[in-house]
């Protein structure tokens, strides 16, 4: 009996240990909120010792731009929306002359849950005015020099925070909050703050009520993510940063983590990026950035949308409501002829040409993987001017598109993966290699619409038409066509990302795979979503499967639609 008694003993011990360790391997793996441990039903203040303010930049010329000396950072938790229960001792002591600012925090109560809880709701449906009322009267009152800091790094896609992940929510959120703070406390400063992670842009709240912005270098909600690369040097790490934040013209604060040198955050470093923004400010970082696009609303001639294919295979591009087609040119086709034999076809059957051109030599092995600079610096002048020869001898329009989907964190093209500076004086090189371009040439900037695309924004004055790329296929080992997104998801996702540069669209490449019927319902979606969008000014569909190569072992999937389902498509276009 004392054995049966010893071994149910231990059995229970070892369930409870492998429950344990289950529920630490469950935290760690969904990055569950890290300081769960100082969060109880009471509000708190405390000095945040880890992120001390830094530095301070502006995108703007001759802004401050420089290591900050003396500044306070302090970290509210909210988690008691009925109670203020904050002593304003801690604060009242400091220096007034000395900035301050104050990580705001918005938690719910029962702690666990908010993992899952979304507490931006709860701020925009008012359930945190009372405190956030008490903070601005109580505890700032009428001190100067205060910055208050709302929900740091909501654009990094893990959740660490509660408030993480969730798109325009936080935008309403942080609005909610700014708007409330500048109504009780009119004097203090608002700070929007990102990490500085790809795709912060899609965060920003508005001009309005945004006074300054952050971004932290080697954050905590970073370290657990491998998408993007985290060897980059300190000085390159923080310029990505700061130009990512490029369309707004704020001040720009430099916070530290407990992840990195605080003191590597010195006078050199400070003037080396200092340098490298002025020697752009009349193009990547000039002011037209901060102007912000205006509604287009389609009319008149204007109504009619260009329909062009990808059609290697002349399956549908006899079609009489075709009037453009696409054709992907290299080094080598301009130096063998090919280019100049398919683009003289396509123009024979009476079409426009979208001419895309991929800076690239085959086989791949001997690709350059520095073809940006190279380009910029004139090793490829000849073929460039090859094709230039061929594009502006024809009457038809041509809609040149360059280095293409740059953005995307792979390594398919040699152009994809590297430092946007790089890519956009390779494309301003590109574009303007000719003094003078005849009305009928556009010039197309062609991001697939990914996050971070507006990073590699290239200038007003070089871009005619911005492209995106919609594939209804949302991972390549998902092959339950059923799975796939609809256009119309795709397209307002892509979009917003792109909501700061006033260009007309035209969607280069789409393409959905699966059974006839499924594909028919898919672009009548696409239909309307294209047909009500007056910045859709031209669409290109992929009627073809996408290269092998790019897929590896799996099969790549046929974007090809029969004749029946591009009639439906045009139809539902034309209602």
């Amino acid at each position: 009996m004392k054995l049966r008694n010893s071994t149910r003993k231990i059995f229970i011990v070892l369930i409870l240990g492998g429950l344990l360790l289950l529920a630490k391997y469950i935290i760690n793996r969904s990055n569950v909120i890290f300081n769960l441990h100082s969060i109880g039903k009471s509000n708190a203040i405390e000095v945040a010792a880890s992120e001390p303010v830094l530095a301070v930049f502006s995108l703007l010329p001759r802004e401050p731009k420089r290591v900050i000396e003396s500044f306070n950072h302090y970290r509210l938790t909210l988690t008691n929306t009925d109670h203020w229960d904050i002593k304003r001792e801690e604060i009242a002591k400091l220096d007034d002359s000395i900035p301050l600012m104050i990580t705001v925090e918005t938690w719910d109560s029962r702690m666990i849950i908010s993992r899952w809880n979304n507490p931006l709701d709860e701020v925009v449906k008012g359930k945190y005015d009372l405190v956030i009322k008490q903070l601005c009267t109580e505890l700032i009152g009428t001190r100067p020099n205060v910055y208050l800091r709302f929900n740091p790094e909501m654009e990094v896609p893990v959740k660490r925070y509660p408030w993480q992940r969730y798109g325009i929510h936080y935008i309403e959120a942080f609005r909610h909050f700014s708007l409330l703070c500048k109504t009780h406390a009119s004097q203090v400063k608002q700070v929007w703050a990102p990490a500085g992670y790809p795709g912060t842009m899609e965060y920003y709240p508005g001009d309005d009520v945004v006074d300054a912005a952050s971004v932290t270098i080697k954050s905590e909600s970073e370290t657990p993510l491998t998408v993007y690369p985290k060897d980059y040097s300190l000085e390159y790490d923080l310029m990505r940063r700061l130009h990512r934040l490029r369309f707004i013209n704020k001040p720009i604060f430099v916070m530290g983590s407990q992840n990195m040198n605080n003191d590597s955050i010195n006078a050199e470093l400070v003037s080396s990026i200092s340098n490298k923004i002025d020697a752009h400010k009349y193009i990547i970082y000039a002011k037209e950035n901060f102007q912000r696009p205006k509604v287009k609303i389609r009319d008149g001639l204007e109504n009619e949308i260009l329909i062009g294919l990808y059609d290697p295979q002349s399956l549908l591009n006899e079609d009489e409501s075709v009037r453009v087609e696409h054709l992907f040119t290299d080094f080598d086709h301009l130096n063998n002829g090919s280019f100049e034999k398919s683009f003289k076809s396509v123009l024979d059957r009476g079409h426009d040409v979208i001419v895309t051109f991929e800076p690239l030599s085959n086989p791949r092995e001997k690709t350059d993987l520095d073809v940006l600079r190279h380009v910029t610096e004139g090793k490829y002048d000849r073929e460039i001017a090859r094709l230039y020869s061929i594009i502006t001898a024809t009457d038809h329009h041509v809609y040149l598109r360059y280095a293409h989907e740059m953005e995307i964190p792979i390594t398919r093209y040699p152009w994809q993966s590297q430092d946007p500076l790089d890519y956009i004086k390779s494309y301003r090189y590109f574009m303007t290699f000719n003094d003078s371009l005849p009305a009928r040439l556009k010039r197309v900037w062609g991001p697939a619409g990914d996050r971070g695309s507006i990073e590699w924004w290239p200038g007003n004055d070089v871009v005619d038409y911005m492209s995106i790329a919609i594939y209804g296929l949302p991972d390549k080992n998902i092959t339950d066509p059923e799975k796939q997104e609809s256009f119309s998801t795709i397209f307002n996702r892509k979009i917003w990302r792109l909501r700061f540069i006033d260009k007309p669209i035209f969607i280069t490449e789409f393409g959905v795979k699966g059974p006839e019927e499924f594909q028919s319902k898919w672009l009548e979606n696409a239909a309307k979503v294209i047909r009500d969008n007056p910045r859709v000014k031209g669409v290109n569909y992929f009627n073809m499967t996408d290269t092998p190569k790019a897929w590896g072992k799996i099969k790549p999937p046929d974007w090809s639609i029969s004749e029946k389902s591009f009639h439906h498509f045009l139809e539902t276009l034309n209602e």
